[in-house]
C-alpha cells in the first residue's frame, strides 16, 4: 500500500472521495470523462464497473500520477483489491508543488491531425481553412513546451520577424491548439491579454459554462472568487494548455503564469526579450517561405497556375508577411473578373503600398483582429513615448532604419553609426541599446545572430509614412559614403560584401537627385563594384559620379579628381590604356595644382600614370615616375606604409620587364613582407605581390618558387575575389607559364584554356589580357608540335594586340615571334624571317640590345640565317 493509502469498502466510494477532494460535480467529471453524468452515479453507486475506455479517462482526469494510475486501472479491471488504491485525498500545495503529470505523448517529431479539444476548454476561435505550412514552427512550439512551461512565440533568430504585427502568431497558436489540444487532457483555454484590466475577466471565464464548470454556483461567485477557484485547478497536476494572447508585459505573465502544476502556457507577443526567471521558451517565427505564401495567395484564386509570376511579385512586395498575403488574396478573389494579378501588382509598386484599399480592410481575420496592415503596425509604434528620451532615440533609429533597403539583413554597428554622436561614452552606448532594444520589443524590428536587424518591407513603409524622413535620410546616406568610402580605401571588396545591397539601394534612391550625396554614393558603389571586378556598371557610376561632382563641385575639387583618377582604374583594367591616361593625367594635374606635389593623392595619380605607362611598353618612362613617387613616400609615410610598399612592388614589375630580375625579386620581396604586415594574408595586395614575385622567379628561372608563390596567390584570390574575378584568371594563366617552362605542356594547355574561356565571359573581346592567354595557348601548342593550331593562336594573339596595344608594343613583338618560329618549323623560312626580323626591330627599339627577348629574337635569326634547328620558342 503506498504511503497515503486509505481502507475503502470500494471502488466506486473511492471515486467519489477523489473526486470530491477535486472539487468536481458529478456533472464535471462526466464532462471531462466524456460519458454521461448518470455513468458516475452507477460507478460510484456500485452498480456498475468501468469499461476499460472509462478507466483510463477517469484515471486520467483524477489527476494520478504513473504508479498511483497503474494501480487503479488492475483494480478497475480487478486484478488487485481496492485497498491497494491510494489516498483519495489530494497532497496539500506545499507537497503537491513539484508532482506535475507529463503531457500524454505530445508529438514532437511528427505534426498531428487537428481534433476535437477535451471537454471543458474554452477556445472562441475556430480552424483557419486557409492555414499553409508552419510544420516547422508547429514542431518548435510542441518542443518548447516539452522543455519548460512557458512557450513564447516571438521573433526568430535568423531573417525573421520578432512579434512583428501581422506574422501570425495568435495564427499559429491557434493552430496549436486545434491539432495539439488532444493531449492536454484538463483542456485548452485561450486567454486575451491584450487589455491587462480584462484579464480576471479572461481567468474567471475558463471556468464557468463555457469553460471547466467548476460548481453549480460558480456564475454565481464575486469575480475574484471565481479567479481564485481557477488558479487553484490550475495548480493541480492535470496537463491543460493555456494560451495568453498578445501578452506584452513581463509582469503580467509573471502575475498570472501558474506557479507549479501541470500546466503549459503558450504566449504570442511582440515582445524580444524575456526574464530569464520567467522561464520563457523563445520559439522563432517567420515570415512565410516563397512556396507557403504562394499556397495562401492560391488558395484565394485557384485557378491560378502554382507557378504564376506575378503571385510570386506579389509575395516578394508584400514580404511574405501573412496577413497582408491574406489581405491581398482576399482582394484578388473579389475583383478577380476586372483586375488581374498583374494589375494588382502595378498597385502595390506606388511609394504609397499602405494607402491601397486591399490592405486596409476593416473586416476582421479569422482571428478576430482588424485586418488594416497600417494599423497593425501602429499599434506598435502609438508606444514611442516622444517626450522620453529612449523612446525619442528609439523614433530617430527607427527612422534611419526605414532609409536602407527594406528586408534586407542591416547591421546594428551600421546603424548606430547613422546616429553620428559627438562622442560614444558608454552613456551614449547604453541609450543607443535601450532605444534598438525597444523598438525590437515593440515588434517593429527584427534581430538575428550577430546582431544583425532586418526591417521588413511593409513597416519600412509605414515609417516613412508616418516619421519625417528628410533628415534621416541626409543622416543615412552621409554615413554610407563616409563607411563605403573607408572600406573601399583598404582595397579589398570584401567587408563591403554585406552591406553593398544598401549602398546599391541608397545610390538608386538618390540618383533622382542628382545632388552631391548622390555623387558621393554613385562614388563608392562605382569603385567598390571595379574592385569586385564587374567593370561595366563600374564605369556607368564612376561616369556619372564625375559628372555630378564636376557640375557641383567644380572641375578642379579633390573630389572631383578622385572620381576622375578612379574612372581612369576602370579604363586601366579594362585594357583600355589610352582613354585612362587621360583620365590619370587629369586627375594628376588637378591633385598637382590644388594639393601640391607631395601629398597622398598626388603621389596616387602620379604612380597610375607610371602604371599605365608600363602597361604601354614605356619601361624606362615608368621606372623614372615610380623611382620618383617611392623617394616621396618613404620620406613622407616610412618605410612600413601601403603606399611605399605599392611602389616597391610597381617597380618591380618594371625592372622584370625591363630584364633586370634580380633587383625586381628584391623589390617584390619588400613589398610582399610590408603587405603582409599591414594587410594580413588575405588580402587583394598582398596576392598581388606574390603574384608578381611568382612571375620574376619563372622569368629567372627559379620554377619550384615560382610555383609556390603563384599557388598561394591563386587561392587567396579565389577566396577574396572568387574564382571568375580577372586577376584569379590572370594567376591561373600565369601558372599554366611555370608549368609550360617545366615541361608540363598539356597540363599548361588546360590553364590558359581555362583562362581563356573566362576572359571571354567578363572582358572585352580585345583586353589585352584575352590577347595574351592566346599567346600563351599558342606557345604550350607549339611545343607540343601542334603548329597549326599554335599559328592560328599567334595570329588572334597579334591582332587582338596591334589593336589594344599598337604595333609597336612589346607584347606585338612577341607574337610576331612566336608566328616567325611557328612558320620556321613549316619550313617557310622567307616568312619567318619577316616576322622574326619585325619583332627584333621592335624589341630593341623598346627594350634595348640586351633584354632576355631581343637577345632570344637575335638567336632565332642567327638560327634561321645558319639553316640550323634553332632553340625552341618558350620550350
Amino acid at each position: 500500500m503506498s504511503e497515503h493509502a486509505e481502507n475503502f469498502p470500494s471502488l466506486g466510494a473511492w471515486i467519489r472521495r477523489r473526486r470530491k477532494a477535486l472539487d468536481l460535480t458529478q456533472a464535471a467529471l462526466a464532462d471531462r470523462v466524456g460519458c454521461a453524468p448518470v455513468t458516475i452515479r452507477k460507478l460510484e453507486s456500485e452498480v456498475t464497473r468501468p469499461s476499460r475506455q472509462i478507466a483510463e479517462r477517469l484515471a486520467t482526469c483524477l489527476d494520478l500520477n504513473l504508479d498511483e494510475r497503474a494501480v487503479f486501472l488492475q483494480v478497475a479491471r480487478g486484478e488487485r483489491g481496492s485497498d491497494r488504491l491510494p489516498a483519495a485525498r489530494l497532497p496539500n500545495v506545499s507537497s503537491s508543488a513539484h508532482v506535475e503529470l507529463p503531457i500524454a505523448a505530445l508529438p514532437r517529431e511528427t505534426v498531428p491531425s487537428p481534433a476535437p479539444l477535451p471537454n471543458g476548454s474554452r477556445m472562441p476561435l475556430h480552424r483557419n481553412p486557409l492555414f499553409v505550412g508552419r510544420a516547422e514552427d508547429l514542431r518548435a512550439v510542441a518542443e518548447a513546451l516539452h522543455l519548460g512551461s512557458t512557450a513564447a512565440i516571438g521573433q526568430i533568430e535568423i531573417a525573421a520577424a520578432t512579434g512583428l504585427g501581422g506574422i501570425g502568431k495568435t495564427q499559429l497558436a491557434c493552430e496549436f491548439a486545434h491539432r495539439y489540444g488532444q493531449f492536454f487532457a484538463g483542456g485548452v483555454f485561450w486567454l486575451s491579454f491584450a487589455d491587462p484590466a480584462a484579464v480576471p475577466a479572461e481567468v474567471a471565464a475558463c471556468g464557468g459554462s463555457e469553460g471547466m464548470q467548476l460548481s453549480p454556483d460558480f456564475e454565481t461567485l464575486p469575480l475574484d472568487a471565481q479567479v481564485r477557484q481557477v488558479l487553484t485547478v490550475w495548480t493541480q497536476p492535470l496537463p491543460r494548455l493555456l494560451i495568453f494572447d498578445n501578452c506584452e508585459d513581463e509582469a503580467l505573465l509573471a502575475q498570472w503564469q501558474p506557479p507549479h502544476g501541470g500546466c503549459r502556457v503558450l504566449v504570442t507577443s511582440r515582445r524580444h526579450h524575456w526574464d530569464p526567471a520567467l522561464g520563457v521558451q523563445a520559439v522563432s517565427l517567420d515570415v512565410l517561405s516563397r512556396p507557403e505564401s504562394l499556397i495562401l495567395l492560391r488558395s484565394f484564386r485557384p485557378d491560378l497556375p502554382a507557378d504564376d509570376a506575378d503571385l510570386a511579385a506579389i509575395a516578394e512586395a508584400l514580404g511574405d508577411l501573412p496577413l497582408a498575403l491574406h489581405m491581398a488574396g482576399r482582394f484578388l478573389a473579389k475583383y478577380r473578373h476586372v483586375l488581374t494579378p498583374a494589375q494588382y501588382l502595378a498597385r502595390l509598386h506606388a511609394p504609397t503600398i499602405l494607402d491601397d484599399r486591399s490592405l486596409r480592410d476593416a473586416g476582421l481575420s479569422p482571428t478576430q483582429h482588424v485586418q488594416h496592415v497600417a494599423r497593425t503596425f501602429e499599434q506598435s509604434y502609438a508606444q514611442l513615448d516622444v517626450t522620453n528620451a529612449t523612446d525619442a532615440l528609439a523614433r530617430t533609429l527607427l527612422a534611419h532604419a526605414a532609409c536602407f533597403a527594406p528586408g534586407e539583413p542591416l547591421p546594428r554597428w551600421l546603424l548606430f553609426q547613422t546616429l553620428e554622436l559627438p562622442e560614444h561614452t558608454p552613456q551614449d552606448a547604453l541609450l543607443s541599446e535601450d532605444a534598438l532594444r525597444r523598438i525590437i520589443d515593440l515588434g517593429l524590428l527584427e534581430t538575428g545572430v550577430a546582431g544583425v536587424l532586418r526591417l521588413h518591407r511593409l513597416v519600412a513603409a509605414f515609417v516613412r509614412a508616418v516619421l519625417a524622413h528628410d533628415a534621416a535620410q541626409v543622416a543615412v546616406e552621409a554615413t554610407m559614403v563616409r563607411v563605403a568610402d573607408a572600406l573601399n580605401e583598404q582595397r579589398n571588396p570584401r567587408p563591403l560584401l554585406a552591406i553593398e545591397p544598401h549602398l546599391r539601394f541608397l545610390t538608386e534612391t538618390a540618383q533622382p537627385r542628382a545632388d552631391a550625396r548622390a555623387a558621393g554614393l554613385c562614388h563608392a558603389l562605382g569603385f567598390h563594384l571595379w574592385l569586385l571586378g564587374v567593370y561595366g556598371e563600374a564605369q556607368t557610376y564612376l561616369e556619372q559620379a564625375v559628372a555630378l561632382r564636376q557640375r557641383i563641385l567644380g572641375r578642379n575639387h579633390p573630389d572631383t579628381a578622385l572620381s576622375i583618377n578612379n574612372l581612369g582604374y576602370v579604363f586601366w583594367t579594362e585594357g583600355q590604356y589610352t582613354a585612362a591616361q587621360g583620365y590619370f593625367e587629369q586627375a594628376l594635374a588637378i591633385r598637382q595644382h590644388v594639393l601640391g606635389t607631395d601629398h597622398p593623392d598626388t603621389t596616387r595619380s602620379l604612380n597610375n600614370l607610371a602604371v599605365i605607362l608600363w602597361e604601354q611598353g614605356w619601361y624606362a618612362a615608368a621606372r623614372g615616375y615610380h623611382e620618383q613617387v617611392l623617394a616621396i613616400r618613404q620620406r613622407v609615410f616610412g618605410f612600413d606604409h601601403p603606399d611605399t610598399a605599392r611602389s616597391l612592388n610597381n617597380l618591380g614589375l618594371v625592372l622584370e620587364s625591363q630584364g633586370e630580375y634580380a633587383a625586381a625579386q628584391g623589390y617584390l620581396e619588400q613589398a610582399v613582407a610590408i603587405r603582409q604586415r599591414v594587410f594580413g594574408s588575405e588580402h587583394p595586395d598582398t596576392a598581388s605581390s606574390l603574384y608578381n614575385l611568382g612571375n620574376v622567379l619563372r622569368a629567372s628561372g627559379q620554377y619550384a618558387a615560382a610555383q609556390g608563390y603563384l599557388e598561394q596567390a591563386v587561392a587567396i584570390r579565389q577566396r577574396v575575389l572568387g574564382a571568375n574575378h580577372h586577376h584569379t584568371v590572370l594567376t591561373l594563366d600565369n601558372l599554366g607559364v611555370v608549368f609550360r617552362a617545366q615541361g608540363q605542356y598539356a597540363v599548361a594547355q588546360r590553364y590558359h584554356e581555362q583562362a581563356i574561356a573566362v576572359y571571354q565571359q567578363v572582358l572585352r573581346p580585345d583586353h589585352p589580357h584575352t590577347a595574351t592567354s592566346f599567346y600563351n595557348l599558342g606557345i604550350a601548342l607549339y611545343c607540343q608540335k601542334y603548329y597549326a593550331a599554335a599559328q592560328r593562336y599567334f595570329e588572334q594573339s597579334l591582332a587582338m594586340y596591334q589593336r589594344g596595344l599598337g604595333s609597336d608594343h612589346p607584347n606585338t613583338a612577341r607574337s610576331l615571334r612566336g608566328l616567325g618560329a611557328v612558320l620556321r618549323a613549316h619550313g617557310d623560312a622567307t616568312q619567318a624571317w619577316s616576322y622574326l626580323e619585325h619583332a627584333l626591330t621592335i624589341f630593341l627599339e623598346r627594350l634595348g640590345p640586351h633584354h632576355p627577348d631581343t637577345e632570344q629574337t637575335r638567336q632565332l635569326l642567327d638560327d634561321l640565317d645558319g639553316g640550323e634547328a634553332g632553340i625552341a620558342v618558350g620550350c
